[in-house]
């Protein structure tokens, strides 16, 4: 195994409410996950019109797992079986470390409030791969 996939992650899954099938509003699951990869890097950003400012650049590498789910077919499974899988998809939430906090999305655990509360160790999640056909090295990238 590659050495540097040392970090446990929580990963706050979110089904949002278009498809759950129990109601309209989003619904988060937290999944806590062992030997992965996870960076953050400081960029500065350049703007024409304003200031230069910092941004946290976010990389969280997830090795290949059975209890992984495509969101298409993850949303699929009935409640109970739904928690004994994880997904990745955009408008997810990456904690670094292990997080006991729930988003129940009432005050003072709404996703906007568990994500303040860790940053700059947490980031959402704006870019998804699936590298489980690579020969070797097979994860799950997920990019904030």
């Amino acid at each position: 195994m590659n050495p540097n996939y040392n970090q446990t992650v929580t990963v706050y899954n979110c089904l949002r409410g278009s498809d759950n099938p129990g109601g309209k509003k989003d619904v988060w699951q937290r999944t806590v996950l062992h030997g992965c990869f996870y960076k953050n890097v400081m960029g500065r950003l350049e703007y024409a019109e304003k200031e230069p400012r910092m941004n946290s650049v976010y990389t969280v590498r997830i090795p290949v797992s059975e209890k992984y789910k495509p969101y298409h077919e993850w949303i699929r499974l009935p409640d109970e079986e739904r928690r004994e899988y994880f997904t990745c998809s955009q408008k997810d939430i990456v904690v670094k470390g292990e997080c006991e906090d729930e988003i129940t999305g009432v005050s003072p655990d709404t996703a906007s409030q568990v994500l303040a509360r860790y940053k700059p160790d947490a980031f959402v999640v704006t870019a998804f791969s699936d590298n489980t056909s690579h020969r070797m090295a097979k994860h799950y990238r997920l990019g904030g």
